[in-house]
């Protein structure tokens, strides 16, 4: 299953910051936290009140932060025991059911 991501294959903050002629210093201090603190954000696993925090300070909706995706029925982003799997459809839902239930990484 290929559905491990790091959270910046589908962040796009700084995308977004560059179409606003901004800085990464100078956004975080706008939102008040430290330039490092946001990089180890968009390169961890931010916790959804650090997105939401980014999102305010760029006048958007958490969901915007992230890439587009194809219209589709099932999306999302679940964390479990640390690893970050994007899920886009019931097959790759379903794979990590198994993770979950067996232990196993397909």
């Amino acid at each position: 299953m290929e559905t491990k991501v790091t959270i910046t294959d589908e962040l796009r903050v700084k995308e977004l910051l560059k179409e606003r002629g901004m800085m990464m210093k100078d956004f975080a201090e706008q939102i008040g936290i430290s330039r490092e603190t946001l990089t180890r954000a968009l390169q961890g696993n931010p916790q959804y009140s650090t997105l939401k925090t980014i999102a305010d300070g760029l006048g958007l909706s958490v969901r915007d932060l992230f890439k587009p995706q194809q219209e589709q029925l099932l999306q999302g982003v679940i964390t479990y025991n640390g690893e970050a799997y994007v899920i886009r459809n019931r097959e790759e839902f379903d794979a990590l059911v198994d993770i979950i239930h067996h232990g196993v990484d397909k």
